[in-house]
């Protein structure tokens, strides 16, 4: 409390409460059929549909850690023509995020600031990467709030084209 005299008065001035900032939590998705982020798959390869995969991850993979800690994997895309991408989400607990970042170091990935984003950090791989088949890679790992969004796919060239699915996957996990 602040108290300032003007004019031989004394005017008592309350602090101003500062404005509320919205916390938004997310949860993973309890099944793949997301249409948002198969609509943002299809918006490139048409005709998207959620492709059900039986995952086997191997340990010390980034799958094996989403699915071990109750997280969900889902790939979208057109199957017949063998092109599409994968989605993971968990929720970032007991120390999840940070115990994939060394890694992702090792793997050759950069920080980066997702355009449009606002994530609270993300890793991707370089511009020109290939995965082990020799195949274009594109793959990013972001944080937003309390939750980890991984996004690969050999299709995607730019952020234009995977910013609909990032957001897309973060809607999904609102």
């Amino acid at each position: 409390l602040l108290s300032l005299s003007a004019c031989g008065a004394k005017v008592a001035l309350t602090p101003t409460p500062s404005p509320s900032t919205e916390v938004t939590h997310y949860t993973v998705p309890k099944s793949c059929e997301l249409q948002g982020v198969n609509s943002a798959f299809a918006k490139i390869i048409p005709p998207s549909k959620y492709i059900p995969t039986k995952w086997q991850p191997a340990a010390g993979t980034d799958l094996y850690s989403v699915i071990n800690s109750g997280g969900i994997a889902c790939t979208y895309g057109d199957q017949e023509a063998e092109v599409g991408g994968t989605v993971m989400w968990a929720q970032n607990a007991n120390g999840l995020w940070d115990s994939r970042v060394e890694q992702w170091k090792k793997d050759g990935m950069i920080p980066v600031d997702i355009p449009g984003i606002n994530e609270s950090a993300a890793y991707k791989l370089p511009d020109g990467a290939t995965a082990a088949d020799g195949l274009p890679a594109w793959k990013v790992n972001l944080l937003i709030g309390d939750i980890w969004i991984q996004l690969g796919a050999g299709f995607i060239q730019s952020w234009n084209e995977a910013t609909p699915i990032i957001q897309a996957a973060i809607d999904a996990a609102k």
